[in-house]
């Protein structure tokens, strides 16, 4: 079992390495086979732009079960977000629907100072309102994840829709400053961060690079003053419990997380530093050495699959 797992996952990280590199159509890659789940895509119209959106979806789905909304990275189509994530494990361990939305060519409109954007808060809308309706998600359990760009975009979407969505995990980004300023939930939502602190593109301290980029207005909160943003929307006191995750794997990299715990009923926020890494995805393969460190301290999915099952709208 461990080596066609081994196997899985070093094919995984080829099929993402090839989308990454070669500018290839997005549905030329394909999504890995897992166990119980299906595969498939479907094509979402809104706006006038009609958009592809990846499912990995319980086989035999029992009642109404959960939903996570993964959103890709700038350029990452579908079935290389999913196999670079492994996301399809929420499906084959947990019941739950996998759905992966493409925004239009590849790029999201996740900052409210864009210039001629595009309406990804309402595609992203519409699209939960579509499956709610034609499948059995239970939409009291609607999570949503991202990663790099597709991190800043789901605290765009829960800025303005956290009625959609019981809890969201942010991987490699924070929140924009721009969006900071006119972020105002009409309900608490809790949030988690993932972060390393030698992420050369979203910096965890103040420096010049984040100087920069302030003057420029792509300027971003560090990940511990993100968390806190957070916390305090969730009304949580401003102290945190901090907790060492044993490193069983000497790969350069130790993690430990940050939690407001005395916050009040189904709310919170969270904090996982990875000391040294890079701007990846802790627990999945690191085959983008450009990207820095990738921790196998801690695995994202699992941590997150236990932040989600702990709230609810």
């Amino acid at each position: 079992m461990r080596f066609a797992s081994a196997l899985q996952r070093t094919a995984g990280s080829l099929l993402a390495l090839i989308a990454l590199v070669a500018a290839i159509p997005a549905q030329a890659v394909s999504f890995l086979p897992w166990e119980h789940t299906r595969a498939y895509y479907e094509a979402f119209e809104f706006g006038g732009i009609t958009r592809s959106v990846g499912f990995l979806a319980p086989a035999n789905p029992q009642g109404k079960v959960p939903a996570v909304l993964v959103l890709h990275y700038n350029l990452g189509p579908a079935a290389t977000m999913a196999n670079l994530t492994e996301v399809g494990e929420f499906a084959r361990d947990h019941g739950a629907f996998v759905i992966l939305p493409e925004a239009n060519d590849l790029t999201w409109s996740h900052a409210p100072n864009e210039t001629n954007p595009t309406d990804d808060v309402g595609y992203l809308n519409a699209l939960i309102d579509s499956l709610v309706a034609r499948y059995p998600i239970d939409p009291k359990r609607i999570y949503m994840t991202g990663y790099s760009q597709g991190g800043n975009m789901t605290v765009r979407f829960v800025c303005e829709h956290p009625e959609k969505i019981a809890a969201g995990a942010v991987i490699a980004a924070t929140m924009r400053k721009s969006l900071e300023r006119v972020c105002a939930p009409s309900v608490p939502t809790p949030m988690m961060f993932f972060n390393g602190t030698a992420d050369d593109q979203v910096p965890y301290e103040v420096g010049l690079i984040s100087l920069q980029r302030d003057l420029t207005g792509v300027g971003a909160l560090t990940p511990p003053d993100a968390a806190k943003w957070w916390a305090d929307a969730n009304q949580c006191p401003g102290t945190t419990v901090r907790t060492n995750i044993p490193t069983t794997v000497e790969d350069g990299t130790s993690v430990y997380v940050d939690r407001y715990t005395d916050c009040p009923p189904n709310r919170g926020a969270e904090l996982y530093t990875v000391v040294e890494g890079g701007h990846n995805w802790p627990g999945s393969l690191d085959f983008v050495p450009r990207t820095g460190l990738t921790t196998q301290n801690i695995r994202a999915n699992r941590e997150m699959w236990r932040f989600f099952m702990e709230h609810s709208r």
